[in-house]
């Protein structure tokens, strides 16, 4: 359709529209039925032919052949027929594009404007490159036994964990109360007295650096905690008496993580966490805001029919990007660098649409959820909760 008439990847939309819920197929039409009737005669018909007979028909048939160019059957819904508004809208570019094209060719286009003859060449060299994209698409489908040789030689992948985690505060710094000033009374006698430079005026002393706690006696009091979570004490309660010996005065955060896959942690942890069997508790991680720890509540592996659908999302783009490689890289060429300003890649280096990385599905990499340092309104050194992290982890 030239370029002019787009639709989302997901459902079809109409120009100058917001996406409309698909509806179920309407009623068939025989395909040789007039759905569109135009009282125009293209190029020079239109001034040899009666009024009477310069029509232009488009059947049912030709018109759902402009609709399957205009919107591909692949970004719709499936068993969904076209919307009205959808069909009405494409209708009525199809017919604005036709009228103008024809006037355009009376007038002596593409002929005449060496421009256009070349926008001819690329919107038609454009056009069979998507057409040959859509047919890789079709065939860069996973078939079943290709699925499933990805899942059994990627276990590790469709291991899930339900996982909570408990979260220890370190206290604030304690700061010694400032020294009194001197409040002798000056004697007037010493006002005649030089100044001695090796002691000072009265004045109060500067106060104290705030002192941390002994980072070794913390350390031995998280290590406590997590003794009694690995015995299985409840993970909320033992948050809550550590939030309340650290005299942190904010709500502690939830300790249910839910269920994970491998990714979602830091590399280091996600090795140790998955390593874990289902009750068991990892070791203790230490940030500047306190210690924390996870717990494997529940350990699984997906089956099949779970995973089926992210494996193929997982393989199609990596089959597609294959297959076009396998056609791109036999093309050689050389870039007069003096011209392009530099080197050039070669066409056949450029990335494929949909390319995935080679990581196995399911373990994109995600924010890390383990807590961080803040800083409470008061001044004082409190600790960031951890549930705001975690649930950017989430998605």
């Amino acid at each position: 359709m030239g370029g002019h008439m787009h639709a989302a990847p997901g459902e079809p939309e109409a120009p100058g529209m917001g996406p409309v819920a698909p509806q179920p197929p309407q009623p068939l039409l025989p395909a040789n039925t007039p759905v569109i009737t135009l009282d125009y005669c293209q190029g020079a018909a239109r001034a040899t032919a009666a009024k009477t007979s310069c029509k232009k028909v488009i059947t049912k048939a030709e018109f759902d052949r402009i609709l399957d160019a205009a919107i591909p059957k692949s970004r719709r819904s499936a068993g969904a027929d076209v919307i009205p508004q959808v069909k009405q809208a494409v209708a009525k570019e199809y017919l604005n594009m036709y009228v103008m094209a024809s006037e355009a060719e009376k007038r002596g286009y593409p002929a005449k404007d060496p421009m256009a003859e070349e926008m001819l060449r690329l919107s038609r060299m454009q056009v069979l490159s998507m057409a040959l994209n859509q047919e890789l698409q079709e065939k860069a489908k996973p078939t079943d036994a290709e699925v499933e040789s990805y899942y059994k030689d990627n276990p590790s992948a469709f291991v899930e964990v339900g996982l909570r985690r408990l979260y220890i505060p370190k206290p604030a710094p304690v700061t010694p109360p400032a020294p009194t000033p001197t409040s002798a009374t000056p004697n007037p006698a010493d006002a005649s007295k030089p100044a001695d430079a090796s002691k000072p005026a009265d004045a109060s002393k500067p106060a104290d650096a705030a002192k941390p706690a002994d980072p070794e006696a913390l350390k031995a009091a998280a290590e406590k905690i997590r003794d009694r979570a690995a015995a299985g004490e409840d993970l909320g309660k033992l948050e809550k008496d550590a939030f309340e010996a650290a005299g942190n005065k904010q709500t502690p955060p939830p300790t249910q993580m839910g269920n994970r896959r491998r990714g979602i942690l830091p590399p280091d942890q996600d090795a140790q966490i998955f390593a874990l069997n289902a009750g068991e508790v990892s070791k203790l991680y230490d940030n500047p805001g306190g210690f924390y720890l996870y717990k494997v509540e529940s350990k699984r592996t997906l089956p099949l029919t779970e995973v089926k659908e992210e494996i193929q999302r997982k393989l199609q783009p990596e089959k597609l990007n294959d297959a076009r490689k396998a056609i791109t890289e036999k093309v050689k060429s050389n870039f007069n660098e003096k011209y392009f300003g530099g080197p050039v890649a070669a066409a056949g280096a450029a990335p494929a649409p949909g390319k995935s990385s080679t990581t196995p599905a399911g373990t994109a990499k995600q924010p890390s959820p383990a807590p961080k340092a803040d800083t409470a309104k008061t001044g004082s050194t409190s600790t960031h909760k951890p549930h705001t992290a975690a649930a950017t982890a989430t998605h």
